[in-house]
């Protein structure tokens, strides 16, 4: 009996270190393989994909180490930057304008003119890593392909359907980059905060049309358009190439980025350095000895989940800059038309395999 006793536990403690084992194996795979699967949108067709392995490679010991830095008080993060294209000092033809009767005589004929929706027309990944001493600016293109309820949209269309959240969560399911912060804001309030830093300096490789430009226009076109107030539309020319300042007077003109023949790339290259210089000016002694007053400022103006306590704990980050090196990630993909408008394409395999260095 006892050795029958003796055998049955023998065996169990086996098959529980076996099992313990491959218990153990699959949660590292899992773990290693699948992080921001369980953080992408709650959509069809989104969340079906296997993140790339992990690097199998063995290390060799005697190759080149990674630096090593002091710590600096403050911890690594992630944020995403998302700019709307939602301008209520300039368009009065929104949905909530017909909702309260802005606008009239909105039928031309049997023609309903159709309500301007609101659409992320901006978002870029940045992340800071104090272990690396790097920041990185990745743009992802708002006119990128995703999939919601099975069928094809536009990511940055989506902002008016699920608000700053869904565009983190694709942004997130694009990159697989859990995101720590958000910072959203128009187009109009983002010339405000610009204007707190007294504008940013930008290389502008080509001259910028007006994007009000119409030597046609007549007064009768206001109404059905749905432009308010004096605009200059016989300008043809707003920000001339070279280096210049952006602020609130001409950064409308800047996003809108009508050229003559200007790639897309080109266009978010711009931004992207824009939003760079914005951060390095913003760092600067200058500006750093008063962000606690400043922050409260910009605060008016955007829609964040960064809290006063957020940015007292990464100022000693900041103080640091200079030690940081600055890139960016060219989101790859190719590009294409869906229903009739240029779409982007995202390369899922190889957007992971980019940006694995960079998941926290």
């Amino acid at each position: 009996m006892l050795a029958a006793v003796r055998n049955f536990v023998i065996a169990f403690l086996i098959a529980a270190l076996v099992f313990g084992l491959i218990a153990w194996f699959i949660t590292i795979f899992i773990a290693d393989n699948v992080i921001g699967i369980a953080d992408s949108p709650d959509t069809e067709g989104v969340g079906d994909v296997t993140f790339p392995p992990e690097e199998t490679r063995p290390v060799d010991p005697d190759g080149p180490k990674p630096p090593s830095y002091p710590d600096i008080p403050g911890n690594s993060f992630t944020v995403l930057l998302v700019g709307t294209d939602y301008r209520p000092d300039d368009f009065i033809d929104y949905f909530e304008d017909f909702v309260n009767g802005t606008v009239t005589n909105a039928k031309l004929g049997l023609l309903q003119k159709p309500m301007r929706t609101q659409n992320a027309d901006l978002i870029i990944l940045v992340t800071v890593s104090e272990e690396t001493r790097q920041i990185v600016f990745a743009s992802i293109p708002s006119n990128t392909r995703v999939t919601v309820n099975g069928s094809y949209r536009l990511l940055g269309e989506r902002y008016d359907k699920g608000g700053v959240e869904e565009i983190v969560d694709f942004a997130n399911y694009l990159t697989a980059v859990p995101i720590d912060y958000y910072i959203k804001a128009n187009i109009t309030d983002a010339g405000t905060i610009i204007d707190v830093i007294d504008g940013v300096s930008v290389n502008v490789p080509v001259d910028i049309m007006n994007p009000y430009y119409n030597p046609d226009w007549t007064e009768e076109d206001a109404e059905w358009s749905g432009i308010t107030g004096e605009r200059d539309h016989d300008t043809r020319i707003a920000i001339h190439a070279g280096e210049r300042t952006i602020n609130s007077s001409n950064i409308f003109a800047l996003m809108h980025y009508r050229t003559e023949s200007a790639s897309v790339s080109e266009r978010d290259f711009v931004i992207m350095e824009l939003a760079r210089q914005t951060l390095r000016k913003a760092v600067s002694p200058e500006y750093l000895s008063r962000a606690p007053e400043l922050f409260t400022r910009i605060q008016r103006y955007t829609d964040s989940n960064i809290t006063v306590d957020d940015l007292n704990n990464s100022l000693e980050l900041f103080r640091h800059y200079n030690e940081f090196s600055i890139s960016t990630i060219t989101y790859p993909g190719s590009y294409s038309t869906l229903d009739g408008k240029d779409c982007f394409i995202p390369d899922l395999t190889e957007a992971y395999e980019a940006f694995r260095a960079y998941r926290q």
